[in-house]
């Protein structure tokens, strides 16, 4: 019997790229981001699921592009991460569009088709203001084929730096003039992220790159709060596991490690095979909560290696080998990645791409 799975709705990733696309113009581009296994989704798993309905993919490391081609898809692909020399003929030979932030690869006499990555206020990757003319004088004549531009940003999904968004896309439109007055004319500018969803933000550019949307979940609070009526994201990650055993322990029983849950009552147990090697964060420790059969339980005591105990008192006739939904809904009742965020101190970005890649993903 599998412990515990994933399931991936193909019908929510459809829905959600068909409600994002209405938001864009009918030019612009779609680029589907699948860096981190498809953000915990399962990167062949999403790709097949999508790939006749975006323009593109990105992906952040290299390793990753090469293993989409190799398993045939062809459709444009860019890796986000920096390119590095001993990467440039394989990235030719498969047709991998790649991430230029240094100056060793510009100077490069190869047909290597590159986005120029410009650090427009993020303070991490990219070229910078001063690098401007440079970049470009090397660029004029050179024989890489300049496919794009393009920039992150750095706070669009968060209201308080709408201002500091718009100077980020102000810079990038410097870079955008001072290639044209060299003569060069990328295919493509493009920023993306939160920005995506806010067509303020999105218009510039000629392609947008979607992330977590993608995926149904929010960048943020404040881009749910603005948009959530606007937009229908359905969240595409189900994840289950089944009871290992079930057990019935008195008032006063110590629960998992160090003890840290003291049982107020007799109470019936379920114990799960599943803990923070699969991605349960060890934060969520006697915080968080799962569904068996349509009622929300406590996880109760600490979150171990492999293990998660949840008081099922409450639950009648429940049994080893009944589904348990970790994130997900039962009926009415929902758990979502944004609730283990909160568990865990953190954010449904890393709720997810950390859930544990070996774990069976199932596109249904």
């Amino acid at each position: 019997m599998t412990l515990t799975w994933l399931e991936i709705s193909k019908k929510a990733l459809l829905n959600n790229i068909s409600h994002i696309k209405k938001r864009l113009k009918p030019q612009q581009k779609f680029m589907a981001v699948v860096k981190a296994n498809a953000y915990g989704h399962g990167l062949f798993e999403v790709v097949n699921a999508i790939k006749s309905k975006v323009d593109y993919l990105a992906v952040f490391a290299f390793e990753d592009a090469i293993l989409l081609r190799k398993k045939g898809v062809k459709i444009p692909l860019l890796v986000l991460s920096r390119v590095f020399e001993d990467q440039v003929d394989l990235a030719i030979k498969h047709d991998i569009e790649v991430t230029v932030t240094t100056f060793d690869i510009l100077n490069l006499k190869k047909k290597l088709k590159v986005h120029i990555c410009v650090d427009s206020g993020l303070g991490r990757d990219g070229f910078v203001a001063s690098d401007m003319k440079k970049v470009a004088q090397l660029l004029k004549n050179s024989p890489l084929k300049i496919i794009g531009l393009y920039a992150h940003f750095a706070a669009a999904d968060d209201d308080a730096f709408v201002d500091y968004t718009k100077k980020q896309i102000a810079e990038l439109s410097r870079w955008k003039k001072e290639f044209a007055a060299f003569g060069i004319k990328p295919l493509i500018h493009h920023c993306a992220s939160a920005g995506a969803l806010s067509s303020k933000l999105s218009n510039s550019f000629d392609l947008v790159r979607i992330g977590i949307s993608l995926y149904g979940l929010w960048p943020s609070s404040d881009v749910k709060k603005r948009e959530e009526k606007k937009i229908k994201l359905l969240p595409a990650l189900s994840w289950k596991a089944h009871i290992s055993e079930i057990k019935f322990l008195p008032k006063g029983s110590a629960i998992s490690y160090n003890c840290t849950h003291i049982l107020k009552r007799d109470s019936k147990l379920a114990v799960l095979g599943i803990g923070y090697f699969d991605g349960i964060s060890r934060v969520s420790s006697n915080k968080s909560f799962a569904i068996v059969a349509g009622k929300k339980v406590p996880q109760l005591g600490r979150v171990t290696m492999n293990l998660i105990v949840l008081d099922v008192t409450d639950v009648a006739n429940v049994k080893a080998g009944d589904v348990v939904t970790i994130i997900g809904a039962d009926g009415d009742v929902e758990i979502s990645a944004d609730d283990w965020g909160k568990w865990g101190e953190t954010s449904c970005y890393e709720v997810v791409t950390r859930i544990n890649s070996n774990l069976k993903r199932a596109v249904i």
